[in-house]
């Protein structure tokens, strides 16, 4: 009896065991339907791969010319840099300005003759002094005298050349007729430098062209005699080339041998009227010209560990192929070998 009696209490247990654990699944899975759906992932669009398109151009066959362009000045060939050979003097007038025309012995420039202008005029009285004193001794017809008197007449004058010759080294001069192109920066008072410009004189009938907007790598590639064709003012004619810095004549000027070094000159061959130094003119120079050969693109040319190659389209597939390069332009270059006209290169 005591075991069904405690059969009986346990089985109420057992029950509300099993409806409380009922009861918290129920709630579980009711508070799991509350919450909010998660949205499913969108699957990605299909995507049209993109056709990879070559820009090609074809193998050509034809003419390349390699021309060096820019403008040139007009310059004189001749003239004359002005110095004083001796320093310590100081400016008393600058004579003359740029674009001033001077004749042959013209005073450019006089530095100050500190007291040499009275001792020329003391030399001056002596000589006329002597002179009369030589006169005199002629009319007495004295020997003696005449001899004596002439000796100091002569040391009188050669004194006074002296001292002239002192003041013409006070004065620069023209040593040709021209054209002032240049005037050092002075004024009265400055000290002199020995052997320092202070005024160039040029022969404006004696022109040639300067071209010196050249890069170096440029400038190298132009020979003495090359032909170029020149332009001012819409108006045509022809040049030459007659210096380049290979061809230039040595000097001691470190000025003129640094502007040899990056010039070409040029000769005009039948210049219209009215052409004036400073004046600027369209130059082009034929460098190189090559006649039926292959042609492609310089885009299309590929350079890489010394290997000179191009990309040929064959169908939908591509080939790369060795090639020599000849006359190379900023746009265009000759295939010398391993191409040949027609075929098509691919650009970068």
């Amino acid at each position: 009896m005591y075991n069904n009696q405690s059969e009986r209490n346990r089985r109420p247990l057992r029950a509300g065991i099993i409806t409380a654990m009922a009861a918290a699944v129920l709630i579980t899975t009711s508070g799991c339907s509350l919450l909010p759906q998660e949205d499913q992932p969108l699957k990605p669009p299909l995507v049209k791969p993109v056709e990879v398109q070559n820009r090609t151009a074809e193998a050509e066959l034809g003419t390349i010319v390699k021309n060096l362009s820019g403008s040139a000045v007009l310059e004189p060939v001749t003239f004359t840099h002005h110095e004083f050979t001796e320093a310590g003097g100081r400016i008393e007038e600058v004579l003359v300005r740029a674009g001033a025309e001077v004749q042959q012995g013209d005073v450019l420039i006089r530095l100050k003759t500190e007291g040499l202008d009275l001792e020329l005029i003391r030399k001056q009285v002596e000589v006329e002094k002597m002179q009369l004193a030589f006169d005199e001794a002629q009319q007495e017809q004295h020997r003696q005298k005449m001899r004596v008197a002439a000796m100091e007449l002569k040391l009188a004058e050669a004194e006074l050349q002296v001292v002239q010759d002192s003041i013409d080294r006070l004065q620069m001069r023209a040593a040709m007729d021209g054209i002032v192109t240049f005037v050092d920066n002075i004024e009265p008072g400055d000290a002199v430098t020995a052997f320092r410009n202070m005024v160039t004189i040029a022969d404006p009938d004696s022109l040639r062209l300067a071209f010196n907007s050249v890069p170096s790598n440029r400038m190298s590639e132009v020979q003495l005699g090359m032909e170029a064709v020149l332009e001012h003012k819409e108006q045509t004619f022809s040049g030459k080339v007659v210096q380049t810095p290979l061809s230039a004549p040595y000097t001691e000027d470190t000025r003129l041998r640094d502007l040899y070094n990056q010039t070409l000159y040029l000769e005009m061959v039948d210049p219209p009227e009215g052409l004036k130094m400073g004046n600027y003119v369209d130059v082009e120079i034929l460098i190189a010209k090559r006649d039926n050969v292959v042609i492609i693109p310089k885009s299309g040319l590929r350079e890489y560990f010394g290997r000179v190659a191009v990309q040929v389209l064959e169908g939908e597939s591509r080939r790369e192929i060795d090639v020599e390069k000849g006359l190379e332009t900023d746009t265009e270059v000759e295939i010398v070998k391993g191409l040949e006209a027609g075929q098509q290169i691919i650009l970068k």
